[in-house]
């Protein structure tokens, strides 16, 4: 009778073992061939998706929102290092404006240059991030019993946050002569192409991308972005230079090319920016302590400037540079599209702001400083007062819900992202 019985055992044990043995078999299958059986049992049943506690979770049913652009380039040009991007498969603007009931942009795209040397999201990461977590137990559970070999590849260990006030910040100085643009693009090897930077040791707490509307100041661009890597990179966050520039016959409009700035950064980067900062191609910071950082409120950073004697012209400026949340963006439409010429756009930002009830946030005026470089003034707007007097009334309907625009080019160099947009007024 203990005989039978230990029989009986033996068997249990053995069908155990063979019962182990199948679900580590399909485990390993899952696991190597993932991909390609992508409606096995397994992945059915045991799938939990594993969501970057950041970025919007999607929904089933926000799967087939359409990308921006609503039309894809007829012709692209292309060289062997380049990746065009309209292919790629980045909802995350698309579902933040359905989420606010905002309308999406009209962006034509014909005869679209869209070149870049920087990689997308890779067939493997996309299927790194779908593993089933239950899988990927498993594996994990196999990799502590066997012994790791030379040559075999192991998980890289996440970074640690960077600290939340990177040391030795200060005042800095800054160099106003004429650079070759051609010379501060050999500098800076720590920068991406595109301009993109991560720092190396740690994670950055913040994700920011830098909009600088531009048009006819190449004198003042490699100045620009000579000061601004390596004060940026001093910061400890995670940032890219987008140069915003405007073509057309129309007057210059600041307002309008930051929309630009904002969309078309966002479809570039693959989960999209945190915040935005919007700045002005003349104005360099002179303390790393004005931190480039996602602000709880709007952040008028430009606050003290050197030719205006370090004082602020009047309280309710948010001119220059500034710093948004992509939620404060979109909660007040974005900035208006119908300031042509200089003046009356920030104030009207300014108001969108109020009119939500956000304060706008200043560092104090020690730190807030900045130099302005030397530029021919531009005339003034003379319907700007007649259009902030409407400003509370008709934002909702005056911003990124109306923004039009023809991409032209869309290139990344080595530190920046140009961006080049008509965004002329059809009649």
């Amino acid at each position: 009778m203990g005989g039978g019985a230990s029989a009986g055992g033996g068997r249990a044990t053995r069908a155990l073992r063979l019962l182990l043995l199948l679900v580590l078999g399909l485990a390993a299958v899952e696991y190597i061939f993932g991909s390609i059986l992508d409606a096995s049992p397994l992945r059915t049943y045991l799938y939990t998706p594993l969501y970057n506690a950041t970025q919007p979770t999607l929904r089933s049913s926000d799967k087939t929102l359409s990308t921006w652009p609503k039309q894809i380039p007829t012709s692209t040009q292309h060289n062997p290092n380049t990746r065009n991007h309209t292919k790629s498969k980045n909802n995350t603007v698309a579902l933040i404006l359905k989420k606010y009931n905002i309308t999406r942009p009209i962006v034509k795209l014909n005869n679209t240059a869209y070149n870049t040397t920087s990689s997308n999201i890779t067939g493997q990461d996309i299927q790194s991030q779908s593993t089933p977590l239950f899988i990927t137990r498993i594996m994990e559970g196999l990799k502590n019993l066997v012994t790791t070999e030379s040559g075999v590849k192991r998980t890289e260990p996440v970074l640690p946050l960077c600290d939340s006030m990177p040391p030795d910040l200060g005042p800095i100085t800054v160099n106003k002569t004429e650079l070759e643009l051609d010379w501060v693009e050999k500098k800076y090897p720590e920068v991406q192409w595109g301009g993109h930077y991560a720092p190396p040791n740690c994670t950055a707490r913040h994700k920011v991308a830098i909009i600088v509307p531009y048009r006819d100041r190449q004198q003042h661009l490699a100045i620009f972005l000579n000061h601004m890597h390596p004060f940026l990179m001093k910061q400890q966050i995670e940032y890219g230079i987008f140069i915003v520039e405007q073509e057309g016959n129309k007057d210059f409009n600041r307002a309008k090319l930051m929309n630009v700035g904002f969309v078309e950064s966002q479809r570039l980067e693959p989960g999209g920016w945190q915040c935005f900062v919007f700045h002005d191609i003349d104005l360099l910071p002179l303390d790393t302590r004005n931190l480039y950082s996602c602000p709880r409120q709007p952040r008028h950073m430009s606050a003290s400037i050197d030719k205006l004697n370090f004082m602020l012209p009047y309280e309710d400026i948010f001119g220059g540079v500034s710093a948004v949340t992509l939620e404060q963006f979109i909660n007040v439409n974005g900035f208006s599209n119908k300031y042509w010429g200089w003046g009356g756009e920030d104030d009207d930002m300014f108001y969108r702001l109020k009119k939500v009830n956000y304060h706008v946030a200043r560092y104090k005026m020690s730190i807030a400083r900045y130099a302005m470089l030397d530029h021919k003034k531009s005339v003034p707007n003379p319907k700007r007062y007649q259009l902030l007097a409407q400003t509370s009334k008709v934002f909702q309907q005056d911003g990124l819900s109306t923004l039009e625009y023809d991409l032209v080019q869309a290139v990344q160099y080595h530190l920046y992202t140009h961006i080049i947009a008509n965004i002329d007024e059809r009649s």
